[in-house]
């Protein structure tokens, strides 16, 4: 499984047309911070991210459909930047090693920050 996890984060780094199939990965986050300190979830937040190396793209899958996101790849990992309809900007980076960080930079529309950091771990599914 681990090599499996391994391969699917490589596809992320590499774009191939030769690649004729889609990859899901799931990212589970158990622990987030915001401004009042650590907490523990209530119940998993999940993030899953479709990869289709076909065209390059790669979307994020959410309770209100898809976007496409864009991919900035490092040497160990890989980091998805969203930017919602209203400007706000989310990115989740993932290691080689599958752990992840997912950061939102809310902007309310009263203009008050609503900054928030989840931590967790992706699988390849």
């Amino acid at each position: 499984m681990k090599f499996n996890s391994l391969l699917l984060i490589a596809l992320c780094f590499v774009s191939s047309s030769s690649i004729a199939s889609t990859s899901t990965l799931e990212c589970v986050y158990k622990k987030y911070t915001d401004p009042e300190g650590v907490h523990m979830a209530k119940s998993d937040f999940i993030l899953r991210y479709l990869i289709d190396p076909d065209v390059d793209k790669v979307y994020v899958l959410g309770n209100n459909g898809s976007n496409e996101v864009v991919k900035v790849s490092g040497n160990d990992h890989v980091s998805f930047l969203e930017a919602t309809g209203t400007g706000n900007v989310m990115v989740t980076t993932i290691t080689n090693k599958m752990d992840t960080v997912h950061s939102r930079n809310t902007v309310g529309f009263g203009g008050d920050l609503i900054p928030s950091q989840y931590y967790g771990k992706c699988t390849a599914k």
